[in-house]
């Protein structure tokens, strides 16, 4: 596999958070934020930071945690991890877990106390130049690697789709909520080791956040995760709130 084809490459990632980005500000000479619109942004946002990445990149396809009731539900959820633009499953797999493997050292893609700001500019990192194949070795089948392959274009045909039904859907749909999902998920991957507090100690700098653990489903209680990755409730103590481990409750095996 060469970086051409690694979906969560610098490239790959710079260029989702680019257009979501400029998307999104340029919209807003356009479109009117009415209660409608920020219906379907919040709708949005769970769907691609909550669904798509807490649920199914991480907790289900890096860690798999859980099985699901009905393989249709798992792939249809999945989508929404993959449109993102936050990585195919080969890809974000391979980052996440080089994060847990190398935790906050030089070989960790996420380490705040070696890259600093530059964690918030996907193109000033490294992703995808190394890639170990043990580490993905479970996903690295034909059908992941198709995904992986195709990963942008997954991405250009679900805004199309969106666009064609109506022009407000795609922005408010797509363009709003992955920008907002890439802002908090950058800033999370920059605070998430470097400032929170943890109930349990590790090797690793991984706190717990109650603003990510609120915003981002549950991700910000990134000190019991790294505790204890397995499990796919991250909530440790009665406040600690994990919004999307309830989903999970209804639809796991």
């Amino acid at each position: 596999m060469t970086m051409k084809y690694f979906a969560a490459s610098s490239a790959s990632l710079s260029f989702v958070q680019m257009v979501s980005t400029i998307g999104t500000i340029v919209g807003f000479w356009f479109f009117d934020f009415d209660l409608t619109a920020i219906a379907i942004v919040a709708l949005g946002y769970f769907l691609y930071s909550g669904v798509g990445v807490s649920m199914m990149l991480h907790r289900y396809w890096c860690h798999k945690s859980f099985e699901f009731k009905s393989n249709t539900i798992k792939w249809l959820l999945t989508w929404f991890g993959i449109v993102a633009g936050r990585g195919s499953i080969l890809g974000w797999v391979h980052v996440h877990r080089e994060h847990h493997a190398f935790s906050d050292t030089e070989k960790d893609p996420h380490a705040p106390g070696i890259y600093g700001w530059k964690l918030y500019f996907p193109f000033l990192m490294n992703y995808g130049k190394n890639i170990n194949r043990e580490l993905v070795r479970d996903l690295y089948t034909p059908l992941h690697i198709r995904i992986n392959r195709y990963y942008l274009l997954f991405i250009l045909s679900w805004i199309s789709i969106l666009a064609v039904i109506d022009l407000r859907l795609a922005y408010f749909g797509w363009f709003v909520p992955v920008a907002l999902t890439q802002i908090m998920l950058n800033s999370f991957i920059y605070f998430g080791h470097k400032y929170g507090y943890q109930d349990t100690q590790s090797r690793d700098r991984s706190g717990n956040l109650w603003f990510y653990g609120l915003f981002l489903w549950g991700e910000g209680w990134h000190n019991n995760h790294h505790i204890l990755a397995k499990e796919w409730n991250f909530s440790k103590r009665w406040w600690e709130v994990d919004l999307i481990a309830p989903v999970i409750y209804l639809l796991k095996r």
